[in-house]
């Protein structure tokens, strides 16, 4: 897979660019806090619909401005030299100098609205490392469960579906808990409340579609992880995986090749155990839900817990075995993305190579075969004096590099 182009309207300091790069290396060079790491948010955020440094799309925008736009062309290596293109737009209603009636998001495939954002999953992917990826390790849960969500949906667009609506009906079920629990005088005596119970039922198919696929991606992760991991610490530590979720689920499906059918839709026989246990779950904590007001358990709550040598990584890990660490789980979702589908995905690297040592950059771009590579970096230079050496396969062709300096939110294409 191949960016061909890039075009920005009001993106973080860019009001308008466009940018052609070259089909293997394209390395963005330049002083920090001028815009190198923006046009990498742009590529991410076109594979991902969510930016890798903020859930807020209005940071997004331009100062001054009520919108952005980011467009890219792409070339798939499954459809010959056909290319298509895809764009994603954000309009805040809040700073109204358009007229517009409310916030809205728009995805388009080749100039095409689409009518779902999880119809735009799948059309362009892309692995993004970044400093930001030692959070995997040292932040909490909901890092980890987005890490899931992104590359799950990559590849089964319906998966993220099924997360959007799973939000919407737990929203609500979270406000009626705030409403019984703000009732005041009113006793409940741990009888079902109808209303909670209709909207778990909402709730419930989508929290276990969810749950089979994060069982079932844990596990290659988890597999594929503990792989690179082995040759990047040369055997010497061993990092396991563990995908927590709703006590007593874990062992429902629990064979790994029970999860799936064929078609890689989830088992209807492990669906519906995990349903019903999820529904009988719900309805034991509606006291408790309602005395705090918000719903205990869920997929919203799970976790990939990352232990190093038997031991919690966050707590005992020194600083290098982390980094080790989340560069194997990036690496394991490079991997699981090309095995899925047949071809590289674009690869961002965002300042990455200051953050690791020789061997683990060795580790980095031996993963990175034949895809198409971003780098940014303060010196042109830092590509000759350090990549080379490390990789001369990849960087020796001159020809297939392509230099882009940035300076001040202007970009110009260099020899």
């Amino acid at each position: 897979m191949r960016v061909l182009s890039l075009h920005l309207e009001n993106f973080r300091n860019y009001i308008a660019l466009d940018l052609e790069f070259g089909s293997r290396v394209n390395v963005l060079y330049g002083y920090n806090a001028q815009g190198k790491t923006n046009v990498i948010e742009a590529l991410y955020l076109s594979a991902s619909v969510r930016s890798h440094r903020t859930s807020k799309d209005k940071e997004l925008i331009s100062h001054g401005k009520d919108y952005y736009k980011v467009c890219i062309d792409i070339q798939s290596d499954r459809h010959n030299s056909r290319s298509e293109s895809l764009a994603l737009a954000f309009y805040d209603a809040e700073k109204s100098i358009s007229n517009i009636s409310k916030k809205r998001r728009q995805a388009f495939h080749n100039s095409i609205e689409l009518d779902k954002i999880s119809r735009y999953f799948g059309l362009f992917n892309a692995v993004i490392f970044a400093p930001e990826d030692l959070l995997l390790i040292k932040e909490g849960p909901s890092v980890r469960r987005r890490f899931m969500d992104i590359l799950i949906s990559q590849i089964r667009p319906s998966y993220f579906y099924d997360i959007q609506q799973y939000s919407r009906f737990l929203n609500q079920r979270n406000r009626v808990l705030k409403q019984l629990r703000a009732a005041t005088g009113k006793i409940f005596n741990h009888q079902s409340i109808p209303e909670l119970d209709a909207w778990d039922s909402c709730m419930a198919p989508y929290a276990a579609r969810i749950i089979i696929q994060r069982k079932h991606f844990s596990r290659r992760i988890a597999e594929c992880a503990a792989r690179f991991h082995d040759n990047i610490s040369d055997q010497k530590e061993t990092l396991e995986l563990r995908y927590h979720t709703v006590t007593g689920v874990n062992e429902l499906g629990d064979d790994f090749k029970t999860l799936l059918m064929p078609n890689a839709d989830p088992n209807p026989e492990v669906l519906y155990e995990i349903e019903s246990f999820l529904l009988s779950k719900w309805k034991q904590t509606q006291s408790d839900d309602i005395d705090k007001g918000v719903t205990g358990i869920g997929p919203h709550r799970d976790d990939l817990e990352i232990s190093l040598n038997n031991l919690n990584i966050r707590l005992y890990a020194s600083q290098g075995q982390q980094r080790s660490a989340a560069l194997a789980l990036k690496l394991s979702e490079l991997s699981i993305l090309q095995e899925e589908t047949d071809e590289m995905p674009v690869l961002l690297l965002d300042d990455v190579f200051s953050e690791l040592d020789a061997y683990r950059r060795m580790a980095l771009l031996k993963s990175l075969g034949e895809s198409q590579v971003f780098i940014t970096c303060t010196d042109r230079d830092f590509v000759s004096k350090e990549l080379r050496p490390l990789c001369p396969s990849m960087f020796s062709d001159t020809d297939s590099i392509r230099y882009f300096h940035v300076r001040e939110g202007r970009i110009e294409v260099t020899d």
